[in-house]
């Protein structure tokens, strides 16, 4: 019996220790849009940083059909319960800000050609645009490509964006929201 139980036990210490090792390495998120005639979009998930496989999150098969739901009156009624709103906007605007303090811009691209049709109106965009493409220097990791077109309505272009987090170090702030926003009542 006491052998079934240290059995268990170290399983439990080695599961316990690999969920650990997953959270303190960096997960690697890898965007990337291309627009031609048509939206093409494509996201993958790369553990233990750029070193991991390549686990892909678009191109999912359909789900298969939900079967038929029972009408709404015979359905129980859940009971209603009040949410509390006071604080929860400061809450959600601080996790938001404090989880964008632990993502690491690793590389951003943008290629673009735009036009509206108006040669005004594009002009106008770009202009709103020149701090950004402009502000960026070269050899950064962010870099910004527009080209206007001022003769006909056209919107072609590709973009990546790689991201990298530690999941650990998003429980922080997670934990804190949660005790602002769901915590005792002051």
């Amino acid at each position: 019996m006491s052998l079934a139980v240290a059995i268990v036990v170290l399983v439990l210490c080695i599961l316990l220790s690999v969920l650990v090792l997953f959270a303190a390495m960096p997960l690697r998120l890898e965007l990337e849009v291309h627009k031609s005639e048509a939206w093409c979009f494509r996201a993958g998930v790369r553990p233990f940083g750029r070193y991991g496989p390549r686990i892909p999150l678009s191109g999912r098969k359909p789900k298969p059909d939900r079967p038929e739901e029972k009408p709404l009156d015979a359905r129980p009624k859940p009971k209603k319960r009040k949410l509390r709103t006071k604080g929860l906007a400061s809450a959600v605007i601080r996790l938001i800000g404090d989880i964008l303090q632990r993502i690491c811009i690793d590389t951003a691209r943008l290629q673009m050609r735009f036009g509206l049709g108006d040669p005004a109106e594009t002009g106008q965009v770009f202009g709103y645009l020149s701090p950004l493409i402009y502000g960026t220097a070269p050899g950064q990791a962010i870099c910004l490509e527009v080209e206007p077109v001022f003769d006909r309505a056209v919107l072609q272009g590709e973009a990546e964006l790689d991201l990298s987090v530690v999941p650990a170090t998003l429980l922080g702030p997670l934990f804190r929201f949660a005790w602002s926003a769901f915590g005792p009542v002051r």
